[in-house]
């Protein structure tokens, strides 16, 4: 019906989120049209204070659970009991993934599925079928490492005594069900959020300065994503150096398969190795440690392995690795030059959408 004056015309709201453009490869999927160099170090402040903020109601919660459970009002420990204590701990971990979600999303004004993949989610058939490989993997190098004890003189038991069926499967069962989720925070905070943060430098587009070039690959990225995890870890000697490789490797992979479902699924279980041992010893409260140059080792050969592995599974599958639509041709300084002596697909730039559009790449699609 017509009617004088006509209605206002209906107000349409505009998202702030932008998203990323096409042909963007994993570590740099920060940087969209609202990036500005303040916007990194902002975000992660940001999310560093807000997982302080976040961590507050959780210990109290935990504290007054274990006041009514019986434990003594003591601040530096939780319930006083080294399961229910790592179950706490585990918790408070796994925060970091909401936490980092959410700055993603109204710091950085992005899709919060950038975290996760070149493709905004998280690619589920991807993440199974590298869970298949790191279980694979770690079944097999868990063994060898400790034969390598055993080659190379190791004195003394390679594993402690059993600490009761009641005590282990209570652990186990803690284990299971929190570690998953702890390995996978790690994974979003560090080869996620901070990768990204750190990958989103450097003037898009291609040509630019040596120093611009630097900061468009993946190098800077993945070598802070590792150090930073490094360092965040009670450890020294062989161990530290133990776990910046591990963190180093989860980087390039997450860069290399354009998503973290590599990089969780071997920590996932790895971590579930490591502590159903210290599960059936009774060592789950223990902390720091040197390590060993025989851990080192096999930690290292567990890595290559399984990069070996999923490289191989990724590019049979045409899997994605850049975000999906029309895109100009990668920059060549999104990958420093390989070393003639390593294989040329170490460090090579991710293919544009076109290079990667064949019948089979849904494949692993999720």
């Amino acid at each position: 019906m017509w009617a004088w004056p006509p209605p206002p015309a209906a107000r349409v709201r505009r998202s702030r989120v932008v998203s990323v453009p096409p042909g963007t490869p994993y570590h740099r999927l920060a940087r969209t049209a609202r990036f500005r160099w303040w916007v990194p170090p902002l975000a992660v402040v940001a999310a560093v204070a807000l997982y302080l903020l976040v961590q507050i109601p959780l210990v109290l919660a935990a504290k007054l659970v274990a006041v009514v459970a019986g434990a003594p009002l003591d601040v530096t420990v939780f319930f006083g009991s080294e399961v229910p204590d790592l179950a706490v701990e585990l918790v408070l971990l796994a925060a970091m993934i909401p936490v980092v979600m959410f700055i993603a999303r109204f710091v950085q004004w992005r899709p919060v599925g950038t975290l996760s993949s070149v493709e905004g989610r998280l690619r589920v058939r991807w993440l199974l079928t590298c869970s298949l490989v790191a279980l694979l993997v770690v079944g097999v190098m868990v063994p060898a490492r400790f034969g390598l004890y055993l080659a190379t003189g190791v004195s003394g038991p390679l594993v402690g005594e059993w600490v009761g069926p009641r005590l282990f499967l209570g652990a186990l069962l803690v284990v299971v069900l929190l570690v998953p989720f702890q390995a996978a925070a790690e994974e979003y905070a560090l080869r996620g959020f901070v990768m990204q943060a750190v990958g989103s430098y450097g003037a898009p587009g291609p040509g630019g300065g040596p120093l611009t070039r630097l900061l468009r690959s993946p190098l800077p990225a993945i070598l802070v994503s590792g150090g930073v995890f490094a360092l965040l870890h009670t450890y020294s000697a062989w161990a530290l150096a133990e776990v910046l490789c591990f963190g180093v490797a989860m980087a390039w992979l997450a860069w290399y398969t354009g998503g973290l479902e590599a990089p969780i699924a071997l920590h996932v279980l790895h971590n579930l190795a490591a502590m159903g041992i210290s599960a059936y010893e009774g060592t789950l409260g223990a902390s720091g440690g040197s390590g060993s140059w025989q851990s080192l080792a096999g930690t290292v050969a567990q890595l290559v392995v399984y990069c070996l592995v999923v490289v191989w599974l990724a590019r049979r599958a045409g899997l994605r690795r850049v975000v999906p639509g029309s895109a100009p041709a990668p920059d060549p300084a999104c990958s420093p030059a390989p070393d003639p002596g390593s294989p040329g697909w170490a460090l090579r730039p991710a293919a544009s959408e076109t290079e990667e559009r064949r019948d089979h790449r849904h494949r692993y699609g999720g």
